[in-house]
């Protein structure tokens, strides 16, 4: 079972990572970098990341690797594949080298390398010795995902997202949000900073909404419909 966690700690065990790689790269704080998370994965965690064809209809995004195994691949017009994965490896679905996939990239690399630090970190509570991981990142469809998988999600969001680049970032946009309101509409100035945010940092629009959310630098949903929209549109 997996070990408590809090944020708290999982932030903490992000800033030790980030700090590893700024040292690595020659970045520092005071004019902070977004993560790569290929290169931190590779250059600071010694991961093997690797792009193949993992399914045939989109379900399965990644997965991590702590011993040697075997993998058996459907494409859509029935041809098998068969992958042997080595300890370290870490598999994204080749469906996800696509430009517009930047973001969700991004974050199933740093969630499968999340689970890989975690299992380093806690080698007694994540079961290494498991003959080939099941940590295949899902994209949600059903249900809550379980508490091993929360802790991944939050971890990665905490590499790619550490608070202080976000609050550089906000900087960088000038984002003013007083009141907390965001609209969800181009009428929005703010929308559209917080989209060039999300691009600047290498996520997706969902991720950087959710960690604005949680700095309270949003408070509750977007709202769709911005005032000038009325003007413009009417009701």
């Amino acid at each position: 079972m997996a070990r408590y966690l809090s944020r708290a700690d999982l932030s903490r065990i992000a800033g030790k990572y980030i700090d590893q790689y700024y040292t690595r790269f020659g970045i520092s704080k005071d004019a902070p970098e977004p993560i790569d998370p290929e290169r931190l994965a590779s250059a600071v965690l010694g991961l093997n990341v690797k792009m193949l064809p993992l399914c045939s209809d989109g379900s399965v995004l990644g997965l991590t690797v702590f011993q040697r195994c075997g993998f058996t691949v459907t494409l859509g017009d029935g041809t098998k594949l068969v992958e042997i994965f080595m300890p370290k490896d870490v598999v994204i679905d080749s469906a996800l080298a696509a430009d517009g996939c930047t973001g969700c990239r991004n974050f199933t690399i740093a969630h499968e390398a999340a689970h890989q630090i975690l299992a380093d970190l806690f080698p007694n509570d994540y079961g290494k010795a498991v003959k080939c991981r099941g940590h295949i990142a899902y994209r949600e469809r059903n249900g809550q995902p379980s508490w091993e998988e929360w802790q991944a999600n939050t971890l990665a969001a905490e590499l790619l997202m550490p608070t202080f680049l976000v609050n550089a970032e906000i900087e960088r946009a000038v984002l003013c949000l007083p009141n907390g309101i965001l609209y969800k509409s181009a009428s929005d100035p703010n929308y559209e900073k917080i989209l060039e945010m999300a691009v600047r940092m290498g996520v997706s629009w969902s991720a950087i909404r959710i960690r604005l959310q949680q700095m309270q630098v949003i408070k509750g949903k977007p709202i769709h419909c911005h005032p000038l929209d009325i003007i413009r549109f009417g009701e």
